[in-house]
C-alpha cells in the first residue's frame, strides 16, 4: 500500500492511496470521485465490495485529508529551515570557438538552492528549447547546485542571444546577454578612453590651481 497527502496554498486537500498485489497494481481510491478504481479485472470484485461499503472509503477520505494532513504539516515545521531554504543562483555567459566555424555559448548557473531550476537560451528574446543542450543538475559540494545549458551559433549572425534562468528563489527569471568579444573589447576601449579624458582634465584642473596660488603669492611678494 502507498498513500500521499498535499495542502495547496488555497487550502485545498488532496492526496492518493494505491493497493499492490504481487508487485502489480491492484486497487486505488479515486479522491474526486469518492470510488475505488480497479486495475484490472483481478480487482473488479474488491472494487465492488468495497464500493458497496461507504464507510471505508469514507474512512480513508478520513485519514487522507485529516490525519495525514496533520502530520504532513509537523513533518514541514520540522524541516521548515531546510524545506524553506532559498539560494538564488549566480549566471555566468561565455564562448568558444566551435565546429565548422561555430561558436558555443555556455550558460554556468552555480550557487543555488533548491535543485530545481530552468534554463533556456533565448534567440531574439524567444525561448529555443530545441536548440538548448541541457547538462544536467549536479552538487557543487558545498550544500547548493550546479548546471550549464549550450548552444551552438553562427557568429557572423547579428542575432541577440540571452540565457534564461527561474528558480524558486527569484520573483522573476534571471536574463543574461551573451556579449560577443568585439563589443566587449569596443566597451573596454571606451571605458579606458573615458577614464583618460577624466585624468586629463583633473590634472589640467590641478595645474590651473597650482598655478594661480603661485601667482597669488608673487603679487604677494612685490608688494613687501
Amino acid at each position: 500500500m502507498s498513500y500521499g497527502c498535499e495542502l495547496q496554498d488555497d487550502g485545498a486537500k488532496g492526496g492518493f492511496l494505491e493497493y499492490a498485489y504481487d508487485r502489480r497494481d491492484f486497487i486505488s481510491f479515486d479522491m474526486g470521485q469518492g470510488a475505488w478504481v480497479a486495475a484490472d479485472d483481478g480487482a473488479q470484485i474488491t472494487k465492488q465490495k468495497w464500493d458497496a461499503d461507504r464507510s471505508i472509503a469514507q474512512r480513508e477520505r478520513t485519514y487522507i485529508e485529516q490525519e495525514c494532513i496533520e502530520w504532513l504539516g509537523k513533518y514541514l515545521e520540522y524541516g521548515k529551515e531546510t524545506l524553506q531554504r532559498r539560494e538564488p543562483p549566480r549566471v555566468q555567459v561565455s564562448d568558444r570557438p566551435s565546429r565548422d566555424g561555430l561558436t558555443t555559448l555556455s550558460c554556468r548557473v552555480h550557487g543555488f538552492y533548491p535543485q530545481n531550476v530552468a534554463v533556456v537560451w533565448l534567440k531574439k528574446g524567444v525561448a529555443v528549447p530545441q536548440e538548448t543542450i541541457q547538462w544536467g543538475v549536479v552538487p557543487s559540494g558545498d550544500g547548493t547546485y550546479q548546471t550549464r545549458a549550450t548552444i551552438e551559433i553562427d557568429p557572423s549572425s547579428e542575432t541577440n542571444y540571452t540565457c534564461c534562468v527561474e528558480h524558486p528563489s527569484l520573483a522573476q527569471d534571471l536574463r543574461v546577454p551573451w556579449v560577443p568579444k568585439s563589443n566587449v573589447m569596443l566597451i573596454v576601449g571606451v571605458v579606458i578612453g573615458v577614464l583618460v579624458l577624466v585624468a586629463a582634465v583633473a590634472g589640467a584642473v590641478v595645474c590651473l590651481s597650482k598655478c594661480r596660488v603661485g601667482h597669488r603669492r608673487a603679487v604677494c611678494a612685490r608688494l613687501l
